[in-house]
């Protein structure tokens, strides 16, 4: 009977319906995520980051905070590292083609009818060749001892050298020494590459700088601006309370007193964000307390800005001779060019010469260096396949790439001159527009000017003084905004042209009154 009922069991637990694994499921999981919920509720960060920031104020000046950016910008350090990692990869591949030492060995115990320890030394000396062929030579040492028996310990000594050369296939010095060459020109392309990423790195840190001392201008210029329509608002109250001007004139003047409040505000809180922005850019905490101070820098919102005289074909010739990334490009050709010397000479049979002289000497009591006559071995090993369509095929998708890469270094060439002719265009028009703005500036000034007499006069309502100070207000903002635009083009014009030089940090010293003197 009890086994019917076990019989009974078992069939019931195969039967279970779908609905019982899934509760089944639910049930363990559920129970697992109420566990983990309650550890992690209970969890702290196991290091303290709450740093103890210097309280004192720093005042940064522009070519400081280059120097502070290259040494604490994140970015900037991952991309010194590419430039390490890839010369790690040039120092194994030389390390391939130096005498190359290893010491190998094995000890062993066994136990049978009787116990011995055997062991074996090898000293191992391998040069890799220009021709694609190595040779090694080996030095060891055999030792055997028994603990039981008549407990004797028995020495032979063993010299070979080694000569292994590649006759066809793999064969010759430009298809042995591509992994070196390439790995010297790859870590020529980076350090040129990280030149480039210097120079642009540069020019961001400085744009954000300039932004940041444009967001503090106009910020000055909003509260400048509520200052002047608070006291036009009181002005017009008196004359509203003298019954020269209309009450409604009043709520005019009162609701832009408002409005340009509310404006000073946001621009406050657009200068102070970006600030702290700025600060985790250059590697800083956002607590720090930083003061952007560059007298050189903020007098140029307040001289003329010079006019464009140079020769546009003499920065294009330049470029086209002295582009870090045009040269790299360049020399990829000759790369691809390579590769398809290689491939053909992976069409080729393999045929490998393989040549041994071995020396092993006399089992002896004792260690000895006494060796017998020499063995030598020569051989010859060949794979000669009957089809040579994937080495055909490779051959030619070499021939392709060499194609393009000619095809891209030729489109290079034509972006490079198109790069400068339009930052050359945009550098211009940053200048025309600098001047108009100035134009229109001095214009708005003797619209607040003239405005302001016709309403103390009558002859002009509140409605148009209010007017003639939102533009003011407008063109002060336009005309330092056309002076960061034609600032941060010029740059990016002499980073184009390769013309924007590095000082021995790898940063660029941050005079722009020094470039401005070249334009």
């Amino acid at each position: 009977m009890k086994k019917y009922f076990l019989l009974l069991g078992l069939i019931l637990l195969i039967s279970c319906s779908p609905k019982y694994y899934e509760k089944s499921v639910d049930k363990e999981v559920f129970q697992i995520i109420e566990e983990k919920t309650q550890k992690v509720k209970k969890e702290k960060m196991p290091v303290n980051l709450n740093e103890d920031t210097e309280k004192e104020t720093i005042f940064l000046s522009l070519k400081n905070a280059l120097i502070l950016s290259a040494n604490k910008n994140r970015e900037y350090q991952t991309a010194k590292e590419n430039v390490y990692l890839s010369v790690l990869d040039l120092t194994y591949q030389r390390y391939l083609f130096r005498p190359r030492t290893t010491f190998k060995g094995n000890i062993n115990w066994y136990k049978n009818s009787a116990q011995k320890i055997s062991s074996n030394l090898n000293l191992n000396l391998i040069q890799a060749l220009s021709t694609a062929g190595e040779i090694s030579l080996n030095i060891g040492e055999a030792i055997l001892k028994y603990l039981t028996g008549d407990k004797k310990e028995v020495f032979q000594s063993i010299l070979s050298i080694n000569l292994f050369q590649e006759l066809f296939k793999g064969a010759g010095r430009k298809i042995a020494l591509e992994n070196l060459i390439q790995s010297e020109r790859n870590v020529i392309y980076q350090i040129r590459d990280f030149l480039r990423y210097q120079k642009s790195f540069s020019i961001d840190i400085t744009k954000d700088y300039l932004n940041l001392l444009l967001f503090k201008k106009r910020m000055e210029n909003y509260y400048a601006n509520y200052i002047n329509l608070k006291t036009t608002r009181e002005r017009i109250e008196m004359l509203s309370e003298a019954g020269r001007i209309a009450a409604f004139q009043v709520d005019q003047a009162r609701q832009n007193e408002y409005n340009a409040y509310q404006r000073w505000v946001d621009a406050q809180n657009l200068y102070f964000s970006s600030l702290d922005s700025f600060k985790i850019k250059l590697g800083l905490s956002p607590s720090i307390n930083l003061v952007l101070e560059d007298k050189e820098i903020e007098a140029l919102f307040e001289n003329p800005l010079p006019e464009i005289k140079f020769n546009i074909n003499e920065y294009i010739d330049y470029a086209l001779q002295n582009r870090l990334d045009l040269i790299t490009e360049y020399e990829k050709v000759e790369d691809t060019q390579r590769k398809v010397e290689i491939a053909l000479n992976n069409i080729k049979s393999k045929i490998d010469l393989t040549a041994t002289i071995k020396i092993t000497g006399e089992e002896k009591n004792n260690p000895n260096i006494d060796l017998n006559k020499p063995e030598y071995n020569v051989g010859i090993n060949f794979d000669i396949p009957f089809s040579k369509l994937p080495q055909r095929n490779e051959y030619k998708r070499a021939l392709i790439q060499y194609e393009r890469t000619k095809r891209n270094f030729d489109k290079k060439i034509d972006i490079v001159k198109k790069e400068i002719i339009d930052s050359y265009r945009n550098l211009q028009e940053a200048y025309q527009s600098y001047n108009i703005q100035l134009t229109s500036l001095k214009l708005a000034e003797k619209r607040v000017e003239s405005t302001d007499l016709l309403l103390q006069a009558g002859r002009a309502t509140t409605r148009d003084l209010l007017e003639a100070q939102e533009a003011y207000l407008s063109a002060k903002n336009n005309v330092i905004n056309s002076i960061t635009s034609f600032i941060l083009e010029y740059l990016n014009f002499l980073y184009i042209t390769e013309k924007l030089e590095l000082d021995e940090r790898g940063i660029w010293k941050g005079d722009i009154n020094e470039i401005l003197k070249n334009i």
